[in-house]
Order: C-alpha cells, then sequence, then structure tokens
C-alpha cells in the first residue's frame, strides 16, 4: 500500500517500462502530496532504450527533472528499481553503462534539498506503473497538474482509501 509523505512534503513515484525485442521505453511518474492529493504526472516515451535497467533510470531522472523545474522541495522520490535506487545512493562515481544517467540525476538531485531516494516493493508503485505502460502507446510526452488523467483515478483513490 503506498504511503503517504510527511506533512510540507511531496513523494514522487517513478517507473520505467519496456518490451524486450522492441528500443522504445516508458516512463512515468506520479507527485502527490501528504494527503495522497495528485500534484503532477508525465508520461513519457524514449527511444533507444535497450534494457529495462535503463528505462528505470531514465524514469528516476525524468522525475528529478520535474522535481527541480517545478521548485518541488522536500521531496522523497520512490522506485521499484532496486539497483537504480542503489545507484543512486551510492557516494562513489557509477562506471557502468547507465553510469551517464545515473550521474546526471544525482547531480540534478543536489538542487533539491530535503531529497531521498528510496526502494519499494512494486505493488506500492501502481500509479507510476500504469503512466509508464500507458507511456509506451503514445508518440512522446503527456504532462498533467493538479487534475489527473481518467486512468489513473481508481488506483490513486484505492492508494488513499484502503
Amino acid at each position: 500500500m503506498w504511503q503517504p509523505p510527511h506533512e510540507n512534503s511531496l513523494k514522487i513515484n517513478v517507473d520505467g517500462a519496456w518490451q524486450p525485442g522492441t528500443t522504445e521505453g516508458g516512463v512515468g511518474v506520479v507527485v502527490r502530496d501528504s494527503t495522497g492529493k495528485f500534484v503532477a504526472g508525465c508520461a513519457i516515451k524514449f527511444t533507444n532504450v535497450f534494457s529495462a535497467s535503463q528505462v528505470e533510470a531514465l524514469a528516476a531522472r525524468t522525475g528529478t527533472i520535474l522535481a527541480m523545474e517545478r521548485g518541488y522541495q522536500n521531496v522523497v522520490f520512490e522506485s521499484d528499481a532496486l539497483q537504480i535506487v542503489t545507484a543512486l545512493r551510492n557516494h562513489s562515481i557509477d562506471r557502468s553503462v547507465l553510469g551517464p544517467v545515473v550521474e546526471d540525476t544525482k547531480s540534478l538531485l543536489t538542487h533539491i534539498t530535503g531529497e531521498c531516494f528510496t526502494h519499494i516493493r512494486r505493488t506500492t508503485n501502481g500509479v507510476a506503473h500504469r503512466l509508464a505502460r500507458f507511456a509506451l502507446h503514445i508518440g512522446g510526452s503527456l504532462y498533467w497538474f493538479e487534475e489527473p488523467p481518467d486512468f489513473i483515478s481508481d488506483i490513486l483513490y484505492e492508494d488513499c482509501n484502503s
């Protein structure tokens, strides 16, 4: 079950979706406040994606960019990709194939006060997952602010009322 952040904080859930045999990935990001109210979200399709780990790293970076561009502070980031969360929390330079995206994300995170990246179970990342799957079927990127798209309303409601 999704857990709200502390009062006066935001929680940003990120997820990536990729189908083996393709070079397209989808990223989903959802931002909610301490009452569970939808603040923002996006679904973005990426090309030249070659692994699930790569699209998960892109999801983390996308969520971080959204937070930075909107001026969000006191943010808890959540991802169900343990490899990416571990890499983002590691203070040494990531020299893996995902290193450039991970290091870029780490650099962006320094502009956000009170941030942390935490790992969660996939079952508690349903909204971001649905947005990521949706992103696979769009031509580019979609953003929503204050009002969520209808196709995630049921999960948002369940998360706050279970």
